[in-house]
């Protein structure tokens, strides 16, 4: 086993989800009013209905109304709205 392979084996042999080791992101969502995103590294865009991120795996968007960045930290966000509707990956800004 070689490098990501051997940390992918590692990271599933004691429970931990397969991107654990890796650059991506934990998402979680609260219903339809919040999304937290742990392993962010950036804000791109932040508006009403859209809020852009960097993340290891790309740029995480998600859409919704009347949102808003709740917290920031150095590696996580709390974004709320009155309605998520969609929370979605992409590769480029």
């Amino acid at each position: 086993m070689r490098g990501k392979s051997r940390a992918k084996h590692l990271a599933l042999s004691v429970g931990l989800p397969e991107d654990a080791l890796g650059g991506g992101a934990r998402v979680t969502m609260t219903g339809r009013s919040g999304v937290l995103v742990e392993g962010q590294s950036g804000v791109i865009e932040l508006g009403q209905t859209r809020v852009r991120l960097r993340t290891g795996s790309g740029v995480l968007t998600v859409t919704g109304a009347r949102l808003c960045l709740r917290e920031l930290s150095v590696d996580a966000a709390l974004i709320c709205g009155d309605d998520v509707e969609a929370v979605s990956y992409g590769k480029g800004q």
